[in-house]
């Protein structure tokens, strides 16, 4: 539930047993469980609550007592050992056979069994942190056992979450949403992109909302065009497996579409769940269909130097590992300012950055005069997670000469701030309590296939060709990048 104190507005997790299936994985490693430790060491876990973890592998008690101990150790690291213990005292195991009733009814048991020690009605959190092509044969598991169904008496409930990408095309993703809506209601789906959990991409609307000045001049007549640079330091990192599969738009795109919404979406008259989703719809549907030729067309994709090279990758692979390209807005507040994008793996030093880009000054004293700056407004999201925004000042001297300055703000500046919930731990906090406002719908899914599609029937009919280029490791991608948005008389920021 959402609490309103002072000016201020809280999301309480409810009270809630949390499943987590797939827990022996990378993902759960990496991401769930170090989220889940932080909420109950920061205090921001529900008084009742307990995690029950299902994988395949067998684990006795003091092998899941020591995994769970290194895990934490490097993940949070110095974390005081009453935390730790805390945390160890709440998680339970259960060996999982996904295909078998008899696990779903001991499964069951063992719910019901924990439900009574620590005080919970049925409230049923189930992370399905397993490839898409498993997703069926859990939730029709859990659905045949009963244990999606919501008490008519409304004092329980039963919730899926599940990770993108969702599936590899279209087609296949609405048979995924078709067979988890067969056990499921949409209500009890929360469809995660951690991008929409971080603290910067909420300040993003909550800045424009909070503050006229910025929102009035968010539209075509003051922006000339915007930016999203979505950059990693790393490679694959042993997932050759899975992004040879994928490739960098499919596991990319929908991290790229959200930054899009949150920067460009119209204010919801709340940021309650209906009115939120009902603008994010909107402005994915002002986003022009194209066809496969204009879209490749508006693209580059290019693969880093070695990537052939690397283990479990094919010799002739024609998976891109960089993406940039350009789309525009249809809308009046945007109608005619063109969207850039950039990302990619091994592109130098992590960085996701939006950055709004102001047109220079056309009236006034200057006008007709290149004073050599635009304005921009720049969020940086991670690592980094600041706001900064360039003016023209005059250079001190007497000579009329003008150099940009930089007003930044850093976001975790304070110690609350530091403290304040990652972007899983916040996405859980919020499935907890209940809220879809930051997870994504049916339809956003259903859209990101059908914006993605071209391009990927484009590079089908071309995968090795001409079409596919390359960069060096530790740059910003191909030139071809930087000659897509400098034909427009542009350039990176």
């Amino acid at each position: 539930m959402t609490e309103t104190i002072g000016f201020c507005q809280e999301t309480r997790p409810e009270s809630c047993a949390f499943v987590l299936f797939g827990a022996t994985g990378d993902l759960a490693g990496r991401k769930i469980l170090p989220a889940l430790f932080g909420l109950c060491k920061k205090g921001l876990a529900p008084r009742n609550f307990y995690i029950l973890l299902a994988a395949r592998t067998p684990l006795s008690r003091p092998e899941l007592e020591r995994r769970l101990s290194e895990l934490m150790a490097r993940a949070c690291p110095g974390a005081p050992p009453e935390a730790v213990t805390d945390f160890l005292g709440r998680v339970d195991y259960l060996r999982a056979d996904y295909e078998s009733g008899e696990f779903y009814r001991a499964l069951g048991a063992r719910l019901d069994e924990l439900d009574a020690k620590h005080g919970i009605k049925k409230k049923r959190l189930f992370y399905l942190a397993i490839p898409p092509a498993a997703f069926g044969k859990v939730t029709d598991g859990l659905g045949d056992s009963g244990l999606l169904a919501e008490p008519g008496d409304r004092g329980g409930w039963s919730r899926l979450i599940i990770e993108k990408p969702y599936g590899s095309s279209l087609e296949r993703a609405c048979a995924v949403d078709a067979g988890l809506k067969k056990d499921a209601a949409e209500s009890q789906i929360y469809r995660i992109d951690h991008f929409t959990g971080k603290e910067t991409v909420q300040n993003v609307l909550a800045l424009r909302a909070a503050n006229s000045v910025f929102d009035e001049t968010w539209n075509n007549r003051y922006i000339d065009h915007v930016q999203i640079t979505v950059f990693e330091e790393l490679g694959l990192e042993g997932r050759a497996d899975l992004f040879e599969n994928l490739g960098l738009a499919r596991d990319m795109m929908s991290h790229i579409l959200q930054l899009a919404a949150i920067t460009a979406m119209d204010l919801p008259s709340s940021f309650r769940d209906t009115d939120f989703k009902t603008e994010k719809r909107r402005f994915f549907e002002s986003i022009p269909e194209r066809e496969r030729t204009a879209a490749a067309a508006d693209a580059v994709r290019a693969q880093y130097e070695g990537y052939r090279q690397e283990p479990g990758v094919a010799a002739n692979s024609g998976v891109e590992t960089f993406l940039a390209f350009r789309f525009f807005v249809d809308n009046d507040r945007w109608r005619g300012v063109p969207f850039y994008v950039r990302a990619g793996k091994k592109t130098g030093a992590k960085c996701t950055r939006i950055s709004l880009v102001y047109r220079k000054p056309e009236h006034g004293i200057f006008r007709g005069m290149d004073i050599g700056y635009p304005n921009i407004f720049t969020f940086n999201i991670h690592p980094d997670e600041d706001m900064s925004f360039s003016l023209i000042a005059k250079h001190p001297g007497p000579r009329l000469c003008f150099v940009p300055k930089t007003m930044r703000m850093d976001y975790p500046e304070r110690a609350g701030e530091t403290a304040a919930p990652t972007d899983y731990e916040r996405l859980l906090i919020e499935a907890m309590a209940g809220d879809q406002t930051l997870f994504l719908s049916s339809f956003e899914m259903q859209f990101l296939w059908q914006f993605l599609s071209p391009l990927l029937a484009a590079w089908q009919a071309d995968p090795y060709g001409g079409a596919l280029y390359s960069y060096t490791p530790g740059t910003s991608g191909p030139p071809q990048a930087a000659a897509l948005i400098e034909r427009d008389g542009r350039a990176w920021v």
